[in-house]
């Protein structure tokens, strides 16, 4: 596998485009667990590097918020729990589903779309400095690559046909999270705060 710098970004371009092919060109690459982990981490730091930046652009060196966005290091572990989270989620539910694929190469498909969301980020802070009102804009576009991404390679690495049927168990799964945990806090007694 070609890992220049054009090739790469040549990848990620084919990848937004098809992710389906996207995801064939990168499983037959047989990147051994050392790399895959190893790529994790870097997405994971980079992610959270990024995302300190832009607090530090929207919210200024004092104004920066508490808690887990704010440092590093709980920053670091919530979006490494959160991209594991995702891997387990998309090998666990496809493989109930009826799907084929593996978690080695559940967990290399989710670090590859955890990277074109960083070149994203990437923009996104570029934008915040040069031309802000677009900044939303390429939020809005990053959530929409990051669906379409995810719902080609779920389908790709299970082995299922149909793109409107993947989409839809996203969806359902989503809610489905969001529902459990949501059960979990109210059990725990957090509640939203009040206005």
């Amino acid at each position: 596998m070609d890992t220049s710098f054009g090739a790469l970004m040549g990848l990620v371009r084919d990848t937004v485009t098809d992710p389906r092919a996207g995801a064939r060109t990168i499983l037959r690459a047989r990147l051994g667990m050392d790399v895959r982990w190893l790529a994790l981490a870097l997405v994971v730091v980079l992610s959270v590097l990024l995302g300190q930046l832009t607090l530090q652009l929207m919210l200024g060196p004092s104004g920066m918020m508490g808690g887990v966005l704010s440092g590093p290091v709980a920053s670091l572990m919530l979006q490494g729990g959160v991209l594991m989270f995702m891997v387990f989620t998309v090998h666990t539910v496809g493989r109930w589903m009826g799907g084929g694929g593996s978690f080695p190469d559940a967990l290399l498909l989710m670090v590859v779309l955890q990277g074109i969301m960083v070149l994203i980020q990437v923009l996104q802070i570029a934008a915040m400095l040069l031309l802000p009102p677009l900044a939303g804009i390429l939020g809005l576009i990053g959530f929409g690559v990051f669906l379409w991404v995810l719902t080609g390679f779920v389908a790709e690495l299970h082995g299922f046909r149909s793109l409107l049927a993947v989409f839809g168990m996203i969806l359902a799964t989503a809610f489905g999270v969001a529902f459990l945990i949501a059960m979990m806090l109210a059990m725990l007694g957090v509640t939203p705060p009040q206005a």
